[in-house]
């Protein structure tokens, strides 16, 4: 079984690859049983998971994910993070704004024998996105 340290490194480099299109350690790291309690996108089982990340890149060109602070354990992980880009395509209901924007949010998984079951996730892509068109957004 990982050590917390070890999990901190794994999932922080998942991220990172992630954002890059790069889903393999999505794959070995996630359960086939991963579920993704997001109040915007929730996702059950890792191809929705990679569908739904998909869809960010697509629609988020020069696409920057930050790492803001990180923390784990044998048995979770939690990450805070930053996503930068320009909004060029439609996601999660909005249409593209062409602007550019941040976005923060924070996820927290749950580690059974090494590998991810679950996470909480909540950013707010929908209040920045949203706030795009009608320039309150940031």
């Amino acid at each position: 079984m990982p050590t917390g340290a070890e999990n901190r490194e794994r999932f922080t480099r998942m991220y990172i690859d992630a954002y890059r299109g790069d889903f393999g350690l999505i794959r070995e790291i996630m359960s086939s049983a991963f579920v993704c309690r997001n109040p915007l996108n929730p996702a059950q089982g890792l191809d929705e998971l990679v569908s739904m990340l998909e869809a960010q890149i697509a629609a988020f060109a020069d696409l920057e994910f930050e790492v803001r602070s990180s923390f784990a354990s044998e048995d979770g992980f939690g990450i805070a993070y930053a996503i930068r880009g320009r909004h060029v395509d439609e996601v999660f209901g909005l249409a593209p704004s062409g602007e550019r924007f941040e976005v923060t949010g924070v996820s927290i998984h749950e580690i059974v024998d090494g590998r991810s079951i679950g996470v909480f996730s909540s950013a707010n892509f929908v209040d920045v996105l949203g706030g795009l068109k009608t320039g309150k957004g940031a």
